[in-house]
């Protein structure tokens, strides 16, 4: 049985391969490379963005480990690999749901675009998944 642990390993090295490529090319690209000034920002950010990355990319591989939605080596170097783009279309699909707060301008919703109930007309439900728009 493939587990979370092994998906996640796997993720680890498909993300750290893309990291090596990257910085392969970064390197060739350069005439005068420099360990102490990898990206513009310093070594440190570097390291930070590499470990940030593959961290991702093993949490994502894990996280489908655990619902059995991976279930091989290959599946979640993949994971590993896309994590960034995967993750960007996830965050495309998921509402992000705004509270109502009156003491946060930058949350407030206009007087005219609530409803009756208190919540706003200007934000569309999901539907397609048993919301009032489906027909039986």
């Amino acid at each position: 049985m493939f587990t979370w642990l092994e998906a996640a390993y796997w993720a680890l090295a498909g993300g750290l391969c893309v990291e090596g490529l990257e910085l392969y090319a970064r390197i060739r690209r350069t005439p005068k490379w420099s360990w102490r000034t990898p990206i513009p920002q310093g070594l440190t950010a570097y390291l930070l963005s590499v470990l940030i990355r593959a961290g991702v990319g093993a949490t994502l591989a894990a996280a489908a480990a655990s619902s059995k939605q991976v279930a091989g080596a290959f599946a979640a170097f993949g994971l590993g690999v896309a994590a960034p783009l995967v993750i960007e279309k996830i965050a495309k699909v998921v509402p992000i749901p705004i509270e109502k707060d009156a003491t946060s301008p930058a949350t407030a919703i206009p007087p005219d675009t609530e409803g009756k109930d208190g919540t706003s007309s200007a934000i569309a439900a999901p539907t397609g998944a048993g919301g009032q728009d489906d027909v039986s």
